[in-house]
């Protein structure tokens, strides 16, 4: 579902916010553009894979990808090595933080780790 839509200031490039599942992204993707994983953690729908065809294609068309999960999550740690060790990408960098909300400070959620990837040259 398209949430937002603006133009970036001085970059001549447009921010789409999309929310929801991977499926309404498809018919919103430019053929090359920057890919925001936030609190990445798919699950699978019905008997597909959490990860398919789909994040696959928008993974190999992004300049840019940057994943954010929380490595405390099942399905999050067993995804994201995927995606990092992937032979078309390269880690640009990564870094891990703590956040210090105490809403989530007892939960899997306050332990972050965020990835930043670029195509493989």
């Amino acid at each position: 579902m398209l949430q937002a839509a603006w133009l970036l200031p001085g970059a001549g490039e447009s921010l789409l916010h999309l929310s929801g599942s991977s499926a309404s992204i498809r018919q919103h993707q430019p053929p090359s553009c920057g890919l925001v994983l936030l609190g990445y953690s798919p699950t699978p729908c019905g008997s597909r894979e959490p990860s398919g065809q789909l994040p696959s294609s928008l993974i190999n068309n992004a300049h840019v990808v940057v994943i954010d999960h929380a490595p405390e999550l099942d399905r999050a740690a067993s995804q994201v090595p995927c995606i990092v060790e992937r032979r078309t990408m390269s880690v640009h960098c990564s870094f891990d933080f703590v956040v210090g909300d105490e809403e989530i400070a007892d939960t899997p959620f306050a332990s972050r780790c965020v990835y930043i990837l670029h195509p493989f040259n």
